[in-house]
């Protein structure tokens, strides 16, 4: 079967659009890793469930499904629960569960996306569990180095 200029067209734009669509995908998602990991840094190496590095196993495909959830929901808030719950009890309640609750509402949304029909609509919600995660964990971190600024200054 030969095909014509317009199908041949079609599919080299369609190939691209995939193209750019996964080098999009990937760069996000690399930029996510990078400020997850870079803000983990921040916690004291004692208090980490996970090293920063780990973080990075979050681009490998269908992996990741799995992955969120240590990620989003069980590490990366412990590790900064970890430090807090040793900084005293007052200072445990200021934080709450540092992020766990959002972070199991984000991988949740995040598997419902791959249900058809409903994915789109699930899609917008968990954007808007990263950013409230995201915000969250950066907040802790912020703490973390006025802390560590604190202390220097005595």
């Amino acid at each position: 079967m030969k095909m014509n200029e317009p199908d041949v067209f079609f599919l080299s734009f369609v190939l691209v659009g995939v193209l750019v669509g996964l080098l999009v995908g990937i760069g996000i998602g690399a930029a996510l890793c990078y400020f997850i990991s870079s803000w983990l840094k921040e916690v004291p190496e004692e208090d980490r469930v996970m090293t920063p590095g780990q973080v990075w196993l979050l681009l490998i495909p269908f992996f990741n499904f799995y992955w969120n959830f240590r990620v989003y929901m069980y590490d990366v808030p412990q590790s900064f629960k970890n430090y807090f719950q040793r900084q005293g009890k007052e200072r445990n309640k200021e934080v709450g569960d540092c992020g766990k609750t959002m972070g199991m509402w984000l991988c949740i949304c995040t598997l419902s996306s791959l249900v058809p029909f409903v994915g789109s609509i699930v899609g917008m919600g968990t954007l808007v569990f990263l950013i409230l995660w995201m915000l969250k964990i950066h907040e802790l971190k912020n703490k973390i180095i006025a802390d560590r600024q604190k202390t220097a200054g005595l």
